[in-house]
């Protein structure tokens, strides 16, 4: 029969062994150990193994029973009789390594030869000695952390600590032996951490605080920063303790804090609105430039509001200009110009102020949209428009000026010309006849055409440039109309026109420039004569308005004319009246003269008239002009 070296048990092979075969005992989750009588172990299963930390491939012979000879061989005695006995057992592998003690059952090994000893290792035991090994390795991590940690009974009396840097509260390690927490802290953390175990107290299971120390380098209040936290353990006696130097960690988030605070103060000095929207196209952040241009309505810009959000309540709050028939069509491009970007774009607001907009995408998704403000570039622009067309009309109106004086006066002087070729050569006749007499009245009519032609033409020009200047005083109306009505009423005689005048005398003076005020009432009466038929009436009059303005007003009998038509007659070289059906024509300079000359005075001209029932010209002195004496 063969006999294994190591075991001395017969028929051991790897399936008729006499314990049921060795290879099925190596299997089993409970350690197990097979023993010589003299303690020298010949055999152990892979539990055993695990729990004495062998190396893999080591012996059994390297592992021991420390018992004496007598106990073995008393335990193999009681064991022959069939007995089985649970003993605390100690093994020792190795000399290096330190002594297993294992609570196990100890029976007799079958067909051994010599008897061994059969070594069970109980499973509470086991569960010990893997609670054991866990408890070593939670040390070995409490000291891998930088965290001073301590137990303590709900009161503070400190029951045990471990701590890897005690020094960062500046506190000697032996102060935490048999001490008590609101004892060995500082101050505020001592508080603080009796303040939480109040909460545990409560019933709480998890308690904290942060608080703040002088560094112990650099002896700044508040330099070093903690944080404290506290867990209730089952008992509800004791609760587990841990304070963390989070210094760096503070240091770090301030300086964030600072950084995020810089960025934001920057982005609120930009002078044009600045928006952020992330990759879901929420809002993340805007400027105050951003709420005040383009937003109006401050609730509108909230962090995670999306953008189609703020566009469509702007739109419905009437934010945008933009006529109710194309507001979704307007909606739908602005949304296009902000998913992919594209030219700027300008819109304009509800209170008249245009906006340029410019988005761009960000590398992440997102985008980022500035507002600027360009109603002043707006304004600029309708101004430089503004004054190139009153440039363009300028020019315009100097070439109509060109074109009319070349025309009214080519008539007048033809006739000058045409009338001294008769008197120069005597195509009449003898020098007596009484037709030359007629021809020099004409040559007198037509000059002085051209002459007050010429006259109101360089006036009117010397206004436009600003360059007509006001000999103003105190004025008597009364005489002033006098004057001129009785100059005007020969021309309106011949032409078998009624002029009357009534302006009363206790009229307060006018201050103006006499001249000039006599010349716009002679454009007045000489328009209405020119325009009135044989038969018909003019009327001067003048009046105080409830303004305190004064009114002088010509009023006529004549042809009238439409509404529309007025226009005409307030521009230079333009009739009213087509010249195929009035007997006489003027230059077309006498309303425009006298317009400009009243706005001189700082008052203005006004005309009612109608087709068939004349027409009222009045000129309207502003207050300020009424009642000024010399003295004033």
């Amino acid at each position: 029969m063969a006999r294994s070296e190591d075991c001395g048990l017969t028929n051991c092979g790897p399936v008729d062994c006499g314990l049921a075969g060795l290879d099925l005992l190596a299997g089993l989750a409970a350690p197990l150990w097979l023993a010589r009588p003299d303690g020298r172990v010949v055999w152990l299963n892979e539990a055993a193994r695990a729990l004495l930390d062998m190396a893999p491939g080591a012996a059994a012979r390297t592992v021991h029973l420390l018992c004496p000879d007598e106990t073995i061989q008393a335990l193999t005695g009681a064991l022959t009789a069939g007995r089985r006995i649970d003993r605390t057992l100690t093994f020792q592998h190795g000399r290096a390594a330190a002594p297993l003690e294992i609570d196990a059952r100890i029976a007799s090994a079958p067909h051994s030869d010599p008897p061994l000893l059969l070594i069970e290792g109980t499973a509470d035991r086991v569960a010990r000695q893997e609670v054991l090994r866990l408890t070593e390795q939670l040390v070995a991590l409490t000291y891998a952390f930088p965290d001073l940690r301590f137990e303590l009974r709900l009161d503070g009396t400190i029951l045990d600590f471990a701590a890897s840097s005690p020094s960062d509260l500046n506190i000697p390690a032996e102060r935490f032996l048999n001490g008590r927490v609101q004892d060995v802290l500082p101050e505020p953390a001592a508080g603080l951490v009796m303040a939480a175990l109040d909460s545990l107290r409560a019933g709480e299971t998890v308690a904290g605080a942060d608080f703040t120390l002088p560094d112990p380098e650099s002896g700044v209040e508040g330099d070093a920063a903690f944080e404290v936290r506290l867990v209730a353990l089952m008992d509800g006696q004791r609760a587990v303790c841990s304070v963390r130097n989070v210094t760096a960690r503070a240091r770090a988030e301030h300086a964030a804090r600072q950084a995020h605070a810089l960025l934001l103060d920057a982005i609120d000095s930009v002078t044009e609105g600045f928006v952020l929207y992330d990759a879901q196209d929420r809002l993340v952040v805007c400027n105050q430039r951003y709420r005040d241009l383009f937003i109006g309505d401050p609730d509108l810009a909230q962090p995670g509001t999306s953008f189609e959000s703020v566009l469509r309540e702007g739109a419905r709050r009437g934010l945008y200009r933009v006529p109710p028939e194309g507001l979704e069509a307007w909606i739908q491009e602005r949304l296009a110009l902000h998913r992919t970007g594209g030219p700027p774009a300008e819109v304009q607001l509800r209170d008249g102020r245009w906006l340029r907009i410019e988005e761009r995408r960000t590398s992440g998704g997102g985008t980022v949209g500035v507002r600027t403000d360009i109603t002043d570039l707006k304004q600029r622009t309708l101004e430089l428009a503004t004054a190139r067309d009153l440039a363009e009309s300028a020019n315009q109106r100097k070439s109509d000026y060109v074109h009319h004086l070349s025309h009214e006066l080519r008539t007048p002087l033809t006739a000058v010309l045409g009338f001294a070729e008769i008197l120069r050569d005597q195509l009449m006749g003898p020098p007596d006849n009484p037709r030359y007499r007629e021809a020099a009245g004409q040559i007198v009519t037509a000059g002085d055409y051209m002459l007050e032609l010429i006259n109101n033409l360089l006036d009117l020009a010397r206004i436009e440039a600003g360059r007509m200047e006001l000999y103003e005083e105190p004025c008597n109306l009364s005489l002033l109309v006098d004057a001129t009505a009785a100059m005007m009423a020969e021309r309106a005689a011949r032409g078998s026109v009624s002029l009357n005048w009534d302006v009363p005398p206790e009229l307060p003076c006018l201050f103006g420039d006499p001249s000039l005020i006599r010349q716009m009432l002679t454009n007045l009466i000489g328009n209405a004569v020119k325009f009135t038929p044989a038969g018909g009436r003019i009327a001067v009059e003048a009046a105080l308005e409830s303004d305190g303005g004064l009114t002088l007003s010509v009023r006529d009998t004549g042809r009238g004319m439409a509404t529309d038509k007025i226009p005409l007659a307030l521009a230079a070289f333009c009739q009213a009246h087509d010249r195929m059906t009035v007997p006489e024509h003027g230059s077309g300079l006498g309303l425009p003269l006298t317009c400009a000359l009243m706005s001189l005075h700082g008052g203005r001209l006004s005309i009612d008239s109608a087709p068939g029932e004349g027409t009222c010209v009045r000129l309207l002195f502003p207050a300020a002009r009424v009642g000024v004496d010399e003295a004033a």
